[in-house]
């Protein structure tokens, strides 16, 4: 399947300047067999067309939405998408390519007919005041080379994420079955999303993306969104174990805390504690400073504390979405 069509879909709202650095990345991929189809959620902004127009690549065609559909249900719109090709990637305005990424990933999934998707690494970049990028001189991920599959562990998905979203490509054939709701903050969907693919999905270690950390973002300046859905994300995994399993979990969980060094993860594991009585289990497994600490969390925010701690209530339909998952379930 080495010289299969591609499907990218290429996301853009109001960025026409990244946008043309984004596609500039995709046509010059040494890997040429693919077609994209650039999403401007933006029904009023003419510049997308106007750049297409400029570019004037035959395999690049424009689909402009009514209405402004918001990234969550953009995202869902490409993985539900009826494609003949048999991979498709995503690519977002404000992140760009290495040229040889399509080369590198088709040939990593080729090498894994059980995997359904392929994850690369990614170099990070900073915008600045004046319209410049810093290089981070950092990955999302520490390791940088070789492949390696991620098997589903409930440890690995209780508040982290492996995929990313200009950071896919995967196979259509049953990538419809993937969802996650609509209305799903969009600081999430990569953690909701790889709840229902199934795995082992492979991960190239090598950064293949360049990924944009910009001045105006999407995401929620709430600090008690994160939160919630963290919790969230943690009392779910609880939901589908019992007994020893749990305190299992939950030893597995501050083991894994306490290595990092990663005291407000900690925090958020004694939340989900008291949001949700199956994950219990956590209190037995914290320290007595370790539970001062969290104490004091609640003397210094005390409003973020109280609607954290009650996310499960307050989001019960992403709730009842992450419970009723099967990681198992097939195409």
């Amino acid at each position: 399947m080495k010289n299969e069509t591609i499907r990218v879909f290429v996301i853009t709202y109001k960025r026409a300047a990244l946008l043309k650095r984004a596609l500039n990345s995709l046509i010059n991929q040494t890997y040429t067999n693919w077609v994209a189809e650039v999403i401007n959620d933006d029904p009023l902004d003419t510049e997308v067309n106007e750049l297409l127009r400029a570019l004037a690549d035959e395999r690049i065609a424009l689909k402009d939405h009514p209405t402004n559909f918001g990234a969550t249900r953009n995202f869902n719109y490409c993985f539900s998408k009826k494609t003949d090709e048999p991979y498709a990637s995503i690519l977002e305005d404000d992140n760009w390519w290495e040229e040889d990424f399509l080369d590198k990933m088709v040939a990593a999934i080729n090498g894994y007919l059980n995997a359904q998707m392929v994850v690369s690494n990614e170099k990070i970049w900073i915008e600045q005041n004046d319209g410049k990028w810093l290089d981070a001189n950092r990955t999302v991920w520490d390791k940088k080379t070789g492949t390696e599959l991620l098997e589903f562990n409930l440890r690995d998905k209780c508040g982290s994420a492996k995929i990313c979203n200009s950071a896919m490509l995967w196979r259509t054939s049953c990538s419809n079955s993937w969802l996650t709701p609509n209305d799903l903050p969009v600081d999430v969907t990569e953690h909701f999303r790889e709840r229902v693919i199934p795995h082992p999905i492979l991960l190239v270690n090598k950064p293949l993306v360049n990924f944009s950390q910009t001045i105006a973002t999407a995401r929620s300046q709430n600090p008690s969104l994160w939160g919630s859905y963290q919790v969230l994300l943690v009392a779910s995994a609880f939901r589908k174990i019992h007994g020893i399993e749990r305190s299992k979990l939950a030893y597995d969980l501050f083991l894994k805390a306490r290595k990092d060094g990663n005291s407000p993860y900690k925090t958020t594991l004694l939340h989900a504690a008291l949001a949700d009585k199956s994950a219990r289990a956590i209190f037995y497994m914290a320290t007595l400073p370790e539970i001062l600490r969290y104490l004091l969390t609640w003397l210094k925010k005390p409003i973020t504390s109280y609607t954290t701690i009650n996310a499960v209530h307050n989001n019960k339909e992403h709730f009842h979405y992450l419970i009723n998952i099967n990681p198992n379930k097939g195409c």
